[in-house]
């Protein structure tokens, strides 16, 4: 786990440039540090921040250059299945230098090329640069966990990086605001891919591979997620499927030089985690509140004596969460409405000395946790079954300022595909409230933008899954963790959202893998049911409502500490996400566009 940058086409680049741009990623590696230019033609420079997980001796430093002398790599993220390769390498007749997975990386490309790409199980953002071709790759790993972001010079020139603020740093880049990433923004409550708020500045899709030559720049998939399966299967043989993958994938993620910790929320996905992993020594993280409801910290450490781990816990409330709002503002890349939850437990994890931990995050997209697997289908079947009477109802509900009513009036207004009922279900504004918050700050106008909706599966739970996969948690959820357990120097391990857990899961048909309150998993890991009481599903949330509606509350967004941007009157901010979604972006934009919302 590290971070990346670099510059193609950029002969004579300045030592400046590349201090501010190391510099701005010093906080992802602070046990390394590496800079590397082609000596031949400087049309490539390549830097790196090491966070040592596996090999903690020199020998894994980055950039690495391979045996042969032609290929150099820069790397951030584990690859789990190394050994396993290692071993294949070796019996081709490689001689290792270091225990490091860069290494097994970076010799697999130079001997298969594009064909690594179906050996490889870990999460990754990655360039390699060709000495002799004058040629780059870049890729990110199928689901989208590690980030890479790119900017074009006019004349194909490519600068890329782990963080946006990072590539900012270089000075090299004009501060313009994409108005149409800010519009999308507002109506989804986080940037969509590969939009981000700098105009110009994009990331490399999830599961894609870019490829740079001599200015000439290309994109294509490495990696397409499927969904059900042709074949007859049962439950005792779906759950059995389910463990066995699972127990794979953690034995997988446990790979490291140093000691591992499991963030545990007390619900289902993070406690089956710990029960497969409980042969480890592992230390357990949670946090607790004392707001009735949101308190799951008892849980977590119920499932952690049973499973025997070093259980660690914080008890938050509203105080202490403000004295770390302006830590986790600072530590912003790209604005959001989720994020804190994580840059607080992930906190906690290093001031215990860790640097990895695993956590649950993904089983709800796979297993049918969320409410939107229920709330879905029922918005699809009222907008077919209300007929002529819906523009006049989308009418009347347009009427009113109540938040929940502009977003279902334009859902009921539209095509009524899955997608629309999903940004009915997780949008932060409405359209017409993007509008009239665009035309009050002066901006050009955008209607929230009409995003080209991909193609999902025919069966409904499956297409839900999809989209929850690669919306919420693509462009939201692993967005947030990386950015938030990397300002602490932690390395976030995700058994859920792994390439082989994925294909053996998302093959069991949705009626049994998406069955409600998580049969399945609770059929494959039966020895947590002695573990966890019955309770109702909770999620890892906090009680930002209760917080910023309290009167005494120091942690008020709109307050001198934390200022909103001018909002219209009529505009409702009942709900925290609004509040707290306005504050970050309003932040960011200042810190890193230097632009004042008026």
């Amino acid at each position: 786990m590290c971070g990346l940058a670099g510059a193609l086409g950029y002969p004579g680049l300045p030592d400046q440039v590349l201090l501010q741009l190391g510099k701005a990623l010093d906080h992802r590696g602070p046990d390394g540090q590496g800079v590397w230019r082609d000596p031949a033609t400087d049309q490539a420079c390549l830097l790196h921040r090491r966070l040592a997980i596996q090999d903690l001796t020199p020998a894994g430093l980055q950039p690495m250059q391979s045996a042969c002398g032609r290929y150099v790599l820069v790397f951030n993220g584990e690859i789990y299945n190394q050994h396993e390769l290692r071993q294949e390498l070796e019996g081709l007749g490689h001689h290792f230098h270091s225990r490091s997975d860069t290494e097994v990386l970076l010799e697999l490309l130079a001997r298969f090329g594009l064909a690594a790409f179906q050996k490889l199980r870990g999460m990754y953002a990655f360039c390699v640069w060709d000495r002799q071709e004058q040629k780059a790759l870049l890729a990110r790993d199928p689901f989208g966990i590690k980030p890479l972001y790119l900017w074009r010079g006019e004349t194909g020139q490519l600068l890329f990086a782990s963080e946006v603020r990072a590539l900012l740093a270089t000075g090299l880049i004009p501060k313009r605001l994409d108005v149409e990433a800010l519009a999308d923004f507002l109506g989804a409550g986080s940037l969509v891919e590969p939009r981000t708020l700098v105009a110009g500045i994009s990331s490399l899709p999830p599961g894609a591979i870019g490829t740079w030559h001599r200015g000439h720049w290309q994109i294509q998939p490495h990696f397409q997620p499927s969904y059900g399966s042709s074949f007859p299967l049962g439950m005792q043989e779906a759950a059995l499927a389910t463990r066995q993958a699972l127990e794979a994938s953690v034995k997988a993620h446990l790979l490291s030089d140093v000691p591992v910790g499991i963030f545990l929320s007390g619900g289902l996905d993070s406690s089956a985690l710990l029960a497969l992993a409980a042969h480890a020594d592992l230390t357990t993280l949670s946090i607790g509140f004392c707001e009735q409801g949101f308190d799951e910290s008892p849980r977590a450490a119920a499932v952690a004596r049973h499973f025997g781990s070093k259980h660690v816990a914080l008890q938050l409330d509203a105080y202490q969460a403000a004295e770390m709002l302006p830590q986790f503002l600072a530590a912003v890349d790209q604005p959001s409405v989720d994020g804190f939850n994580t840059f607080c437990v992930a906190k906690l994890a290093a001031d215990q000395g860790l640097k990895v931990v695993l956590s649950g995050l993904g089983g709800d997209e796979l297993f049918g946790g969320y409410p939107s697997f229920t709330t879905i289908p029922k918005l699809l079947k009222w907008h077919q079954c209300l007929g002529v009477l819906r523009p006049l109802l989308a009418y009347a509900l347009s009427r009113s300022s109540q938040h929940k009513r502009q977003r279902l009036a334009a859902f009921l207004s539209g095509p009524g595909t899955v997608f629309a009922a999903h940004r009915c279900l997780r949008g932060l504004f409405a359209p017409a409230e993007v509008e009239l918050l665009l035309r009050h700050w002066g901006l050009q106008s955008f209607a929230t933008s009409e995003q080209k909706e991909r193609s999902t599966p025919a069966d409904l739970a499956d297409a839900i899954s999809c989209i929850e996969t690669s919306s919420y948690m693509g462009q939201q959820l692993l967005r947030d963790s990386d950015c938030f357990s990397m300002a602490h120097g932690l390395e976030l391990r995700l058994p859920f959202v792994d390439e082989g857990f994925f294909r053996s899961v998302a093959d069991i048909p949705s009626s049994i893998r998406t069955m409600p309150d998580k049969q399945l998993l609770r059929r494959a890991l039966p020895e947590l049911m002695a573990a966890l009481a019955p309770a109702p599903k909770q999620g890892f949330s906090f009680p930002f409502q209760q917080w910023f509606d309290a009167s005494s509350s120091p942690l008020r967004p709109g307050s001198n500490a934390f200022p909103l941007p001018p909002i219209p009157a009529s505009l409702d901010l009942s709900s925290w996400a609004r509040r707290w979604g306005l504050m970050v972006m309003h932040h960011w934009l200042r810190e890193h566009l230097d632009l004042q919302l008026v």
